[in-house]
């Protein structure tokens, strides 16, 4: 595959864990998110727009979409390496940010686009991205954008399957709030019990998953999927006051 050659990228690979599989031998979609979280966290840091100096000031980056393709999950033992770079701005409240993974022979296995908020933290706020931020993302930036699946809305059409979660203090993250990866678990909570692994591949082909909402330790959540042929729609919600934490799309090849 050809990566794309950005001035601010980070290549970073990774060792696919025992611990990192699922019940197909294969890497699991959460540690995919893991990886992506982890090297662009690292990117970040060594521009200098890093999370713990970023705490520092008050500040954090969090989370808000991720759309994800994946062409090949690869098996136990073998290697990832991923490009990441900022790639974009979305007026001053959304910073971009694109991703390519590549196989130990050189083959595209996933490319992902997220969008990041810069937050205040003691106001609990979004906050303008400051006019410095540009710089890192110069007019030849390359962008990797997809067609829209519908990760996006308020309220599923039905629920096919639904589980509770109660958040553990474990699942907390650097800003004490869940870490995104943990709603896409919950997401995969739904999916029948026993199903044979062959008749939804490794994991979802395409995923657009966005995060609305931070739930904290002791929270009751409630996670409702609704299938249809090839496709799943996911929402969590909070019982307690309504709130519609995340929500995403899936798409099973």
């Amino acid at each position: 595959m050809r990566f794309y050659e950005p001035k601010f990228y980070l290549d970073e690979t990774f060792a696919v864990r025992s611990y990192e599989s699922g019940v197909t031998n294969h890497v699991s979609l959460p540690t995919l998110c893991n990886f992506l979280q982890e090297i662009a966290g690292l990117n970040a840091e060594k521009l200098g727009w890093g999370i713990r100096k970023l705490q520092e000031e008050g500040l954090t980056w969090m989370l808000s979409r991720l759309h994800l393709k994946v062409t090949r999950y690869v098996p136990w033992g073998e290697k990832i390496t991923l490009r990441t770079w900022p790639s974009g701005m979305k007026g001053r409240l959304i910073a971009t940010r694109c991703f390519q993974g590549a196989d130990g022979a050189g083959t595209e296995v996933l490319q992902a686009h997220s969008e990041w908020l810069y937050v205040d933290m003691k106001a609990q706020k979004i906050a303008k991205l400051p006019e410095t931020f540009a710089d890192l993302v110069p007019a030849d930036t390359p962008d990797i954008l997809f067609d829209d699946i519908g990760g996006k809305f308020t309220q599923l059409p039905d629920v096919t399957s639904r589980v509770e979660i109660r958040v553990r203090q474990s699942d907390l993250d650097f800003n004490d709030h869940v870490n995104n990866v943990h709603y896409v678990e919950w997401m995969l909570e739904t999916m029948p019990v026993g199903t044979d692994p062959s008749t939804l591949g490794t994991g979802p082909a395409e995923m657009d998953v966005v995060f609305r909402a931070a739930a904290k330790a002791g929270d009751l959540l409630v996670s409702e999927c609704f299938r249809a042929e090839g496709r799943t729609l996911h929402l969590i919600r909070r019982p307690a006051d309504g709130l519609v934490l995340s929500t995403a799309a899936m798409v099973w090849a």
